[in-house]
């Protein structure tokens, strides 16, 4: 399996990197880790540690967060195979050097993405071994997690500083994947429909406007991010002759169905793409 552009923005998106831009800054890299601070954050900022696993095409094939506020430490971990029902919550076993972690923790799901917060006791446990996966029922996925420790410090050290910006408003939660998904590539459709000569009755281009309306309100904080992940991709080049088709189809399911099933019926062309064959968790 492989994600198409749009899944792959998508999963960027929702765990934090574009949308990160415009209220996140840059505080250490350590070991591949990219430490960061939101900006505008109170005297206890809010910061956090990613680090992103590429395959061999340079698309994103997941990510790991960890993030430290007043709340202490959370945990998420994303994989593109993954497809977690939304607030689905599990007991997965965190495995320190081949033995389960001695708290049990409890994931939230979202899509690609698995979270949990993690309780004190167990984080010099976390910090001191030298391998890390989770246990899933099928067997065990590995967590690529080099210099975990130098890292955390630095986290720590993030937390720990100062803030010179005025206190703001706390983020507002994320829309459905699906919504998210739907509004990306409407932005994409927008863009052709407007610069390029590509065919579209005034019904459609009036389709296309008008269900990008209903969907506005909720993308409004999320819109700039979006649009810069579909100029990234290319998302607003002219379709080719070749590509018409491709095009119309697009603009036909973005019309006709509901972003639940539009975001379906995208996963399911990136399935049925030539890909690697992998081994769902």
């Amino acid at each position: 399996m492989r994600l198409s552009p749009v899944t792959a923005a998508m999963l960027a998106t929702l765990l934090g990197g574009p949308l990160a831009a415009a209220d996140r800054a840059p505080f250490e890299t350590v070991g591949g880790w990219t430490v960061e601070r939101r900006t505008g954050a109170a005297a206890a900022p809010a910061c956090r540690m990613t680090r992103t696993e590429k395959d061999a095409q340079g698309e994103i094939a997941g990510l790991v967060i960890v993030s430290l506020d007043r709340g202490g430490l959370t945990l998420a971990v994303a994989d593109r195979n993954w497809d977690f029902p939304a607030g689905a919550r599990f007991s997965v076993p965190l495995l320190l050097d081949g033995r389960p972690a001695a708290t049990t923790l409890i994931w939230t799901g979202d899509g690609q993405i698995l979270r949990t917060a993690l309780p004190e006791t167990i984080v010099p446990d976390l910090l001191g071994a030298r391998a890390l996966a989770l246990r899933f029922a099928d067997g065990d996925m590995p967590l690529a997690v080099p210099d975990l420790a130098a890292a955390v410090a630095a986290l720590r050290l993030c937390a720990a500083g100062p803030s010179s910006e005025p206190s703001v408003a706390a983020e507002p939660p994320l829309p459905p994947r699906a919504r998210m998904a739907a509004y990306t590539v409407g932005l994409a459709l927008q863009g052709v429909l407007r610069t390029c000569g590509a065919g579209a009755t005034d019904a459609q281009r009036e389709a296309v406007e008008a269900k990008m309306a209903a969907l506005r309100p909720e993308m409004a904080p999320y819109e700039a991010a979006m649009r810069a992940q579909v100029t990234r991709s290319r998302g607003f080049t002219c379709p080719t002759a070749d590509k018409e088709a491709e095009f119309q189809e697009a603009l036909r399911r973005f019309i006709t169905l509901s972003p639940d099933e539009f975001a379906s019926a995208i996963d399911r062309q990136a399935e049925a793409a030539p890909g690697a064959p992998v081994t769902k968790p």
